[in-house]
């Protein structure tokens, strides 16, 4: 089913499998933790799975009458997910699915798509609203346009501190943009070997320099996880990994870079950019003076 059948059921289902974009699981995740908040919950994130310690708790009864709740968080489907899925006819499981290909054996499954502007406004309205201040009709069209849906409400809460009437300058002042398209152009330009220098001044001048190696790591890192599917599959389209359909001219683009690059290109561009974060992170060196390294590293790569 879709967010919109989901949103209308009266009762929850037993189970529910979450899947599809970040930005909704993350809130959907919060809005079942709130919805049993009474209730006896455990969770298993990533690696803290354990089918045996699962299946006795939604099996058992709890001592206090709560009702038993588990919620799960992977990006692969767990082993036992379908007997688990049987033994909760008296409790519930919620499992929020981070992969891209979820099972088809579970009969209630909610997709989710690319939030879109609406949505995005409502949100920032209860989020504000919540945070007991107000904000502009073109800060809010700023912020959704500056960053991520995922990370929109981290920002409202940092303004809310500085502010309790959050205006379009408020935006400009304290947030960094960092959308991934934000830095798209630029790191096509690294990557193809061209001259950068001007862009990157450019882009200086507005956003932290810290976020733009993040975001070079991140889209370096998916362009190998492009570049083992291509391998694996012989599909040129990215659809059956992202599960939604990038526009042709930037899917192409990021095809064409995949698998431009060998594997032992992608092993020496992210050692060396994780160990420059790591280097930023652990605050034992100048953090400018690391990037500039970076920067040096990336004009003078073999492979571009």
């Amino acid at each position: 089913m879709y967010k919109k059948e989901f949103d209308k059921l009266k009762e929850l289902p037993h189970s529910v499998v979450f899947y599809g974009n970040e930005f909704y699981l993350d809130l959907y995740e919060k809005k079942i933790l709130n919805k049993f908040s009474d209730a006896n919950i455990l969770k298993m994130y990533f690696d803290e799975y354990d089918y045996e310690e699962a299946k006795l708790h939604i099996s058992e009864n709890s001592l206090f009458g709560d009702i038993n709740v588990l919620i799960m968080k992977h990006n692969k489907i767990p082993q036992n997910l379908d007997k688990l899925i049987k033994k909760t006819q008296n409790s519930y499981l919620f499992f929020f699915y981070y992969g891209n290909k979820p099972p088809k054996y579970i009969k209630n499954q909610v997709r989710f798509f690319n939030p879109d502007i609406k949505d995005l406004i409502l949100f920032i309205d209860e989020k504000v609203k919540s945070l007991n201040v107000t904000i502009s009709k073109e800060a809010k069209m700023k912020l959704i346009r500056s960053v991520e849906p995922l990370f929109i409400e981290k920002e409202l809460e940092k303004l809310s501190i500085y502010t309790n009437d959050i205006s379009s300058s408020d935006i400009d002042e304290l947030v960094f943009e960092y959308k991934e398209d934000t830095f798209e152009s630029l790191i096509i330009s690294i990557l193809k070997g061209e001259d950068f220098e001007n862009s990157l001044k450019n882009m200086l001048i507005k956003i932290d320099y810290k976020r733009f190696l993040t975001a070079l790591t991140k889209y370096i890192k998916d362009l190998y996880k492009y570049n083992l599917y291509i391998k694996k599959t012989g599909l040129s389209s990215l659809k059956g990994l992202l599960g939604y359909q990038l526009p042709f001219d930037i899917e192409k683009q990021r095809v064409t870079l995949a698998i431009k690059f060998k594997e032992k290109d992608f092993y020496e561009l992210l050692k060396f950019l994780l160990e420059a974060e790591l280097k930023m992170r652990k605050g034992n060196s100048n953090t400018q003076a690391v990037f500039w390294e970076v920067i040096a590293f990336l004009k003078t790569f073999h492979s571009f």
